[in-house]
């Protein structure tokens, strides 16, 4: 996040991101989001705390993987969260949408 230029960091709607926790079944506000939160530093390498920084904590935790709510998906029925996965070094080793 530190190497995000000052714009991009600012971009980021933290606390528009962080008042979606929780939404299983609402429109996904938070997908609209997700490309400034790339921009600020959500990306493969990025430690996990700076990732916890950025977006807050996760709406489910399991070892290795943190999962957000994104809501409705703004396609079809689904319903789709951002799964962020880390290494044995705790360092985002992969990022994904999933839809159910």
């Amino acid at each position: 996040m530190d190497g995000a230029p000052v714009a991009e960091r600012a971009a980021f709607d933290r606390e528009g991101w962080r008042r979606e926790a929780g939404n299983q079944a609402g429109e996904s506000r938070r997908g609209a989001i997700l490309p400034a939160a790339r921009a600020a530093g959500l990306a493969e390498g990025a430690p996990r705390d700076v990732v916890i920084d950025l977006l807050g904590e996760p709406d489910v935790r399991q070892p290795g993987l943190d999962i957000w709510y994104l809501g409705r998906s703004a396609t079809g029925p689904s319903f789709e969260t951002l799964e962020v996965r880390y290494g044995d070094d705790l360092r985002v080793s992969a990022i994904r949408i999933a839809r159910s």
